[in-house]
Order: structure tokens, then sequence, then C-alpha cells
């Protein structure tokens, strides 16, 4: 079994399936990530439905941290991902990027999972990052 790192935040079967979880409410048309229960803009729960979003973006603004909290290897990028579909805009740690100087505002990403440990029932914590994507990338070979 599995769970992810931070709730409602990932769904799927397998770790090879895993996908964003979000909500969206149909009243507003506003979309949350993670998932939500109730919307916050319309105060109500009867129109918030779950949803998949993109497993792909791009890359809206980004920082590269060359100072970290205790468990966080430096230096290590952190940004926000314009999902696509209208997935809205979610944080993200960055991995897989190479040099700094490769990463560049405009990038497109897409998802990956990995574990970072196992909760006290011996549970699979999985967390999501973004890379940048492995396919064309905006007219670039990356």
């Amino acid at each position: 079994m599995w769970k992810p790192k931070i709730a409602r935040s990932l769904a799927g079967d397998t770790q090879d399936t895993l996908f964003l979880s979000g909500s969206r409410c149909s009243t507003c048309n506003r979309t949350f990530f993670p998932s939500r229960k109730n919307c916050p803009q319309c105060l109500t729960q009867d129109t918030v439905s779950d949803i998949c979003l993109s497993r792909t973006g791009t890359l809206h603004s980004y920082v590269v941290c060359t100072m970290a909290p205790p468990g966080y290897t430096v230096p290590h990028a952190q940004g926000y991902i314009d999902l696509e579909n209208g997935g809205g805009r979610i944080f993200a740690l960055l991995v897989d990027y190479g040099e700094e100087a490769d990463l560049e505002v405009g990038l497109a990403m897409e998802l990956v999972t990995q574990p970072c440990g196992e909760d006290a029932d011996g549970n699979q914590i999985i967390e999501y990052r973004f890379r940048p994507s492995r396919s064309k990338n905006g007219g670039k070979e990356k």
C-alpha cells in the first residue's frame, strides 16, 4: 500500500499510474490542488467534485535555493507549474533539471513521483515533483 505525503494530493492504483488529484467547483469553475471537500470561494460542498489534473505543464517561475531545512539537499529548485487543461498553478520541488542555467520560465514540465519513506504501518509514502519534460520542450530538446 501507499499514501501521499500531502493528503489528497495524489491518486491512482500503483506508483506507475499516480496522478495529481484536484477538485473543481461547478458553481464558480475554480480548480483546487490538492483535492478539497468544499469550495473555499462558494463555501459549498454540493458542487465540488474530484478531478484528475494534468501530468504536464509549463514552468511559470522558479528559484534555486542554496540554503534548506534539514532533510533537503542544496542546491535544489522549486517553482510554480501552470498545469495544462485548466489545471491551475501549483507549487512543486523540481528534479532532474541538470544545471541551474537549464531552467527557464516557459519550460515544459512533467510530473514524477517518488517514495520518501514509510509510515508506522509500513505503507510507502509517495511525494510528487516536476522535471523538465523528456519530450520536445518548446522547440528545444532537453
